[in-house]
C-alpha cells in the first residue's frame, strides 16, 4: 500500500532536539543581569572609579544587558562581611586588598611583604605576569578572581608626631587591616597594631581608642582622616593591590559568553582603574598640604633602616606563614623584573 504524502512529510520532518543536535551547539545568548558590586571605599574614591568604569564598559560589550549597580562605602558591610557574602551568592562582586584573603589562601600574603616593590612599574610587572595568574588561580573556594586594579603604596599617619625615622614608630598604637602581614609588619618597626575593621576607623582616630593608621594616601584623604588626624609620614611601607572578585555561585551561572564579557571588561578596566589611582595619590597630597595635615617625606637613609629593620619579619613571615616555594618565586621573579631580562605581556 503506498504510503500517503502527509505520511512521507511527517517522515522527513525530524524532532527540533535532533536537528539542534546536528546542527551544533548555536551562540549562548547574552541575558540580562545586573551584578551588585560591594566595596568599603566611598563614592569618590579610586575603587568607585575603577567600579563604574567597569560597568560602562560592560553595559557597551553586551549591549545593555549586564549592568553594574555600586554599593560603596560599606553599605553592604565590611570587607570580611563581603567576602562571606559573595561565598554565598548574596553579593555578585567586590574589589579588595588581597592580604585579606589569607585567612583563605595564604599564598596571597606573599603580597603584603614589607617593603616588597620599589615602584608601581614592578608591581604591575608581577601582578600582570605569570605570578599574578598563579595566585589568581588560587583564589579561595566561592570565590573567582577576575584582574588586579591598583590600591597604593602604604603610609603611616597618626596624632602624636611624625614618623621620619624607625625610633618613630616606638610606642604609637596603630589600626591595621585584618591581614597577618601588615599586623605583623607594623609591630616588626615597633609600633602596637591593632586589627580592625575599616568602618569602624574614622571613630576610632576621632576618639583617640587609636593613635593613626596606614593606608594609601588618597585613602586618607577621601575618608577625610585629616580632621582627626595631623601627621602624615610617607613611609611606603606596603604596596597593596586590589583583587576584583565574583562569587563563584554567580559566575557558574554565567554561560560562556556572559563569562567572556565580564572578564574583557575586566581587564580593559585595568589601566584606566590604576591610572586614576595614582593620580588621586598625587593630587591628594598636594590638597592635603593645603588642608592643614604635617605631611614629611622620609630621606632614603632612613626609609633604608626601615626596610633594614623589617628583613627579619619578612624572613619569618615567609618561611613560616606563607611558604617558602611562593615566597622565594615572587623574589625571584623581583629580581627578573629589575635586571629587565622579563617583558610582561598584558594578560
Amino acid at each position: 500500500m503506498k504510503a500517503s504524502f502527509k505520511q512521507v512529510l511527517r517522515c522527513m520532518v525530524l524532532p527540533a532536539f535532533v536537528l539542534g543536535a546536528l546542527a551544533g551547539p548555536a551562540a549562548a545568548e547574552i541575558r540580562d543581569k545586573t551584578f551588585k558590586f560591594s566595596h568599603v571605599q566611598p563614592k569618590d574614591s579610586h575603587f568607585e572609579a575603577g567600579v563604574q568604569r567597569f560597568a560602562e564598559l560592560l553595559a557597551q560589550k553586551s549591549n545593555k544587558k549586564l549592568k553594574i549597580k555600586s554599593y560603596p562605602a560599606g553599605t553592604l558591610g565590611g570587607d570580611m562581611q563581603t567576602i562571606s557574602a559573595l561565598q554565598g551568592g548574596t553579593i555578585d562582586m567586590t574589589t579588595l586588598p588581597p592580604g585579606l584573603l589569607v585567612g583563605l589562601s595564604k599564598e596571597f600574603a606573599v603580597l603584603d611583604m614589607p617593603f616588597l616593590f620599589n615602584n608601581f612599574e614592578e608591581a604591575d610587572a608581577l601582578l600582570d605576569g605569570p605570578i599574578g595568574t598563579k595566585l589568581m588561580e588560587k583564589s579561595p573556594p566561592g570565590l573567582v578572581g577576575l584582574v588586579y586594579w591598583d590600591h597604593g603604596f602604604r603610609n603611616l599617619s597618626n596624632s602624636k608626631r611624625p614618623v621620619a625615622k624607625v625610633e618613630d614608630f616606638e610606642g604609637l598604637k596603630i589600626r591595621v587591616s585584618q591581614s597577618p602581614m601588615i599586623i605583623e609588619s607594623i609591630k616588626g618597626l615597633g609600633a602596637n597594631a591593632l586589627p580592625m575593621a575599616f568602618t569602624e576607623l574614622y571613630t576610632a582616630l576621632e576618639t583617640k581608642a587609636v593613635d593613626g593608621q596606614e593606608n594609601p594616601t588618597a585613602v586618607f584623604e577621601v575618608n577625610k582622616f585629616n580632621e582627626v588626624q595631623k601627621y602624615l609620614s610617607i613611609t611606603r611601607h606596603q604596596y597593596n593591590p586590589l583583587i576584583v572578585l565574583v562569587s563563584k555561585k554567580v559566575w557558574d551561572q554565567l554561560n560562556a559568553d556572559e563569562q567572556k564579557v565580564v572578564m574583557e571588561a575586566a581587564k580593559e578596566t585595568r589601566q584606566y582603574q590604576r591610572q586614576v589611582s595614582r593620580d588621586m595619590e598625587a593630587k591628594s597630597l598636594e590638597s592635603l598640604k593645603k588642608k592643614g595635615t604635617l605631611i614629611n617625606e622620609v630621606t632614603p637613609q632612613e626609609f633604608a633602616r626601615m626596610r633594614e629593620k623589617s628583613v627579619p619579619v619578612a624572613e619569618k613571615l615567609g618561611k613560616d606563614f606563607v611558604g617558602e616555594a611562593i615566597t622565594k618565586e615572587v623574589y625571584d621573579e623581583l629580581a627578573r623584573i629589575r635586571a629587565g631580562k622579563i617583558n610582561v605581556a598584558k594578560q
